[in-house]
Formats: structure tokens, sequence, C-alpha cells
């Protein structure tokens, strides 16, 4: 039962992902989007090295912080559009006539989109170390970098079928999407350098998830490791608990310097307060 049951998950996980592949316009921002700009951007501004970005070229200084806006893009933007278009055309409500459940269905397309737009960030790293001669500290600063990547799309696709639940109209969708992807773009240091922001924004930016993402990234790209990059935000002072000893006598009840008032007689009847109409 249960092999027959995955096999049905990968089949209808392939049919999301094919009817996915059908629209060019989605081809284009799921698959060739993330290569296509590194390859401009490259282009654009080489990687010679320069005093400005510490004597490194600049893709070797800003290329981690790229997969950030392809993981905007998809969540803020290509998710709700498309859950939103499904919607308004009635394929998600003629799913009701069959014995598809929406859980399983959900997961297919996260599935899918999870691994199509994965697989265009990969394919932005092939390009930049191909390429461009961009090299990590290491193969395993390499592998840290791609897992960090893989867990910020997962998690900001969670934000995309929040948007997508919302909505009923691509337009609306995509409105709502453009008010949290800019903001979340320009204030990570994925499209305008974080040293370049005033500080008003910067303390605002800290909280940003896209931010600690881009962070994250390039930390590891260099060879730092998981726990090297805490946040700026304000410090979390734990709760102090006391410990009794075992052994030691229990605390008493704390000493209150207010008198205490004894509730009325009547309060004090039996089946009095049951009778009350508002409890």
């Amino acid at each position: 039962m249960k092999g027959s049951s995955m096999k049905a998950f990968r089949r209808l996980c392939r049919v999301t992902a094919l009817r996915t592949l059908r629209d060019p316009v989605t081809v284009v921002f799921s698959l060739a989007f993330a290569p296509v700009f590194i390859i401009v951007m490259g282009l654009i501004f080489g990687n010679d090295p320069a005093p400005q970005f510490g004597g490194r070229g600049f893709l070797e200084a800003n290329f981690t912080a790229f997969p950030g806006i392809v993981i905007a893009i998809t969540s803020a933007i290509m998710v709700p559009v498309d859950m939103a278009a499904q919607r308004s055309a009635g394929v998600l409500r003629r799913f009701r006539a069959t014995p598809l459940q929406p859980g399983p269905y959900l997961a297919a397309d996260v599935v899918s989109r999870l691994t199509l737009t994965f697989a265009s960030i990969a394919a932005m790293y092939a390009v930049v170390i191909l390429g461009f001669n961009v090299r990590p500290a290491s193969a395993g600063a390499l592998v840290g970098a791609l897992a960090a990547t893989l867990l910020g799309l997962a998690a900001f696709l969670a934000l995309g079928y929040l948007l997508a639940s919302r909505f009923q109209t691509p337009g609306a969708a995509q409105g709502i999407g453009n008010i949290v992807l800019y903001p979340l773009i320009f204030t990570s240091g994925a499209a305008v350098p974080m040293a370049v922001l005033p500080e008003g924004v910067r303390a605002v930016a800290r909280f940003s998830p896209l931010t600690q993402l881009t962070h994250l990234c390039q930390g590891l790209w260099a060879g730092d490791g998981w726990g090297a990059h805490p946040t700026d935000g304000p410090a979390v002072r734990p709760r102090r608990c006391r410990v009794r000893s075992r052994g030691a006598p229990a605390a008493g009840p704390r000493s209150d310097p207010r008198p205490r008032t004894p509730p009325p007689r009547w309060w004090r009847a039996p089946g009095w307060r049951s009778r009350v109409p508002w409890r």
C-alpha cells in the first residue's frame, strides 16, 4: 500500500512539474532566469579585482547574494500568481470532483517547484564556477552554500503559499507580491550593498529573513561555519528559573503586603456561582 502511494505521489509530482513547464513564462523564470541573470551580470561588471570590493571581483564579492533574488521572485510573485490563476480558472474547484485530496496535490506542487527552482540556482552556481572562475573556499563550502540556499528556498516557498491562500485573482496576488518583493530585495544586500544603505534602513534590514539568508550564504561560501553568523537583532535574555535541590523544602507562597479582603458570604454560599447568568 505504501509503495503504491509513493508511486502515485511521484506521478503527481511529475504531472505538476510538466504543467509548470508547459507555460513559457514559467519556464523562463523557473529555469532560465537564474543562469541568464548571472551571465548578464558577469558580462557587464566582470570579475576583475577592485578596491571597493576589498581586492576581489564583482562576482566574487556579490555572487552569493543573487540566489536570494531568485528565491524572493519565486516565493513572492510566481507561486501566488500561479496558484491564483488556477483558482480563478476553476482548476482547483474541479479537483474536488476527483478522489485527489488537497494535501497530496499541495505537497506535489511544493516538491516540483522546489526541484525546478533549486535546479536553476544550482545552474547559477555552475555558471559562476565554470564560466567566471569564481571558486568557493572548499568543496564543503560549496555544499554548505547549496544546502543553505535549499533551506532558504523551502522557507520562502511557505511565504508564497501563504500569499496564494489569501487572494483570488492573479492581479491581486501580483500586486501584493510586488509590495512584499521589493522591500525584501532592496534591504537584503542582494541588489544594493548594505554599506550604501542609510543607518535606519540597515537597522530594519537586520530583521529581514532574506538579509540573514544572504549573509549566511556569503559566509558559508567563504568557508565560515553555520554558527558564525548570528543575527544583529536584540539579544534574547534567557528566563531564570529557580532550581530546588533534592530534599530542600519547597518555597512558601509569596508575601503580599496588600491585605486581602475575604469574599462576601453570599459568594461563598454553595451553588450560588452556578446560578450567575453570565457564567
